[in-house]
């Protein structure tokens, strides 16, 4: 199916992939605009934001006393990716490899779409986002410089006279015609997320492992209410190997209650913070209780010995995204 989006989105994702060096933008898009009109913010790459946990303000100049919460018009949060076999991934490019070795995740940056409200104080101001989500700890040791909080950078923006008009993102599809996308679309579905450690302070994994066996508790039902097979998981994973040459193969079964995944690599060198990934439910939901939860991670070195690694208790295991299907 072919479809040709406005040129707002087509504008929105140059900006993504302009930032996708890790940095948090300085900048909507665009620059200008009236109350009404729908504007894009790009927030870094910290995971989790949402609804939930951020708010996005408006602070006119001629009243700084007086911040405008805009967070209401919040259309979504999604993370945008470039390519993988651009720039972005390749492992000559020092901002793309810097960002990599603090965040131990691969490029994204989170772009969040929101309509102003009517009735903003004309002129220029400043949009400020605040958000809960943990921030990046400083660099490594040999780095002289610190992520950006998004929660101390000031977004400029000016505000223009008459009143706008959401954005419906019109595309054209072959048979339905024109039709109004939904950028709730473009959102995480429903997933465990597993996450694991982004720091080993006390130098307990210096060792890169052949392969990681990691066992994950999946409590759900499909949306008829009946046990899930594998039909109802998906298996989202990072590509990070590009910087750490691990050249990573994953594999996984489900039996329909505990999900095993293994990575491999090819050189023996895994590093303990890549085997990232979410386990996301198709057609299917988790239940109440209990939570997702991590039973067992083995680690191995190249030659199939079973070797010490981060313990379970290390890794974070959360529910994200929007839930498609619910209880019958």
């Amino acid at each position: 199916m072919g479809f040709l989006y406005k040129n707002w989105v087509c504008h929105l994702f140059l900006l993504a992939i302009a930032m996708l060096s890790g940095c948090t933008a300085i900048q909507p898009f665009p620059q200008v605009a009236r109350s009404g009109d729908t504007i894009s913010l790009m927030v870094g790459s910290q995971s989790g934001m949402g609804k939930g946990n951020t708010q996005v303000w408006f602070t006119s100049d001629a009243d700084t006393a007086n911040p405008i919460d805009l967070s209401g018009g919040i259309l979504a949060f999604f993370d945008l990716y470039a390519d993988r076999s651009s720039w972005a991934y390749s492992p000559n490019n020092a901002n793309a490899d810097t960002n990599f070795r603090y965040l131990h995740h691969e490029a994204w940056q989170t772009a969040v779409a929101l309509d102003l409200p009517l009735g903003l104080p004309l002129g220029p101001g400043t949009i400020q986002v605040q958000t809960t989500v943990p921030q990046p700890k400083p660099l490594e040791a040999g780095y002289l410089d610190v992520y950006p909080d998004v929660n101390t950078v000031d977004i400029r923006m000016e505000i223009l006279p008459g009143d706008g008009t959401a954005n419906p993102f019109q595309y054209k599809t072959t048979f339905d015609g024109t039709l109004s996308g939904d950028l709730r679309n473009l959102k995480l579905m429903r997933q465990a997320l597993v996450q694991p450690p982004v720091e080993d302070p006390g130098g307990l994994w210096p060792t890169t492992f052949g392969a990681i066996e990691m066992k994950l508790s999946l409590p759900m039902l499909d949306a008829d209410g009946l046990p899930p097979t594998e039909a109802n998981v998906r298996l989202a994973t990072q590509s990070v190997s590009t910087y750490t040459d691990s050249r990573l193969q994953t594999t996984w079964r489900f039996d329909g209650s505990e999900l095993t995944v293994l990575f491999v690599s090819a050189t023996g060198n895994i590093y303990y913070y890549e085997p990232r990934f979410g386990a996301v439910a198709e057609y299917a939901y988790f239940t109440e209780a209990p939570a997702p939860s991590l039973t067992s991670v083995r680690y191995f070195d190249s030659n199939g010995n079973e070797v010490a690694g981060p313990a379970i208790t290390d890794y974070s295991v959360t529910l994200r995204g929007k839930s498609y299907w619910t209880a019958p």
